[in-house]
């Protein structure tokens, strides 16, 4: 098997850092996701096709070196509008930025459907198996404006929901998984204020500055196939 380059969770995180602040005085951070009067808020609706190179004001598609990048593209599966995402030994990650009180809105809903999981002989709970069909990556800031990451993820075998899953430090939360579950739609809904309590250990109120489709098979140099559709914010369940 022909091993990719290793990209760590702490290099994806410096990366996002760097845009962030790049990005900080553009477009990008005026066109992001704000509160409203409604009970729900819209982050990611793809029912209406748009421009996904280069993608919208407010949205942004992160790749990596030596890594290919997710191939995007629209799709209806099972009469459902969504995004498709496949990668190749490979990873990216595409989202909207977000300017959002968890305070106003904990909850984070959306709905996704794994076609093609990760087959591995690694074990997804070392860095030689860190892959996952799905992922939705965020970020969130604190009240001294520091950074905070987690990811939400499919597990492949190893973990069910609402486990956590640590790897070089980085946490991911675990939503749904395991191939019985594969080849058809889940709709999802977890608290991100709960979660973003136990990974930091804080009790302040943080806003989510970015939520983003992360999916990835470039540890296992494997293959994947999976669907988002209808992300979104929610004030409750």
């Amino acid at each position: 098997m022909i091993r990719r380059h290793h990209i760590s969770q702490a290099a994806i995180v410096l990366l996002i850092c760097m845009f962030a602040v790049l990005s900080a005085c553009s477009d990008e951070a005026e066109n992001s996701v704000k509160a409203t009067a409604g009970a729900e808020l819209t982050v990611m609706d793809f029912s209406t096709p748009f421009s996904l190179d280069p993608p919208p004001s407010g949205w942004h598609h992160r790749t990596f070196w030596f890594r290919p990048a997710m191939k995007l593209s629209f799709a209806t599966k099972e009469g459902v509008a969504a995004l498709r995402c496949e990668t190749d030994g490979g990873g990216s990650i595409f989202g909207r930025y977000a300017d959002v009180s968890l305070t106003e809105y904990p909850i984070l809903a959306w709905d996704w459907y794994v076609e093609v999981p990760i087959e591995s002989a690694f074990d997804e709970r070392t860095k030689e198996g860190d892959d996952h069909p799905a992922r939705l990556f965020l970020r969130f800031k604190d009240s001294n404006d520091d950074d905070h990451f987690v990811e939400i993820i499919w597990s492949n075998k190893h973990f069910s929901p609402g486990d956590y899953k640590i790897i070089d430090g980085f946490p991911h939360y675990v939503a749904n998984g395991r191939n019985e579950n594969i080849g058809r739609w889940h709709q999802e809904q977890i608290d991100l204020l709960e979660i973003y309590r136990a990974t930091t250990k804080r009790e302040d109120m943080p806003k989510v500055k970015l939520i983003a489709i992360f999916c990835d098979s470039d540890d296992t140099g494997g293959n994947s196939v999976a669907y988002f559709s209808n992300v979104r914010l929610r004030k409750t369940r």
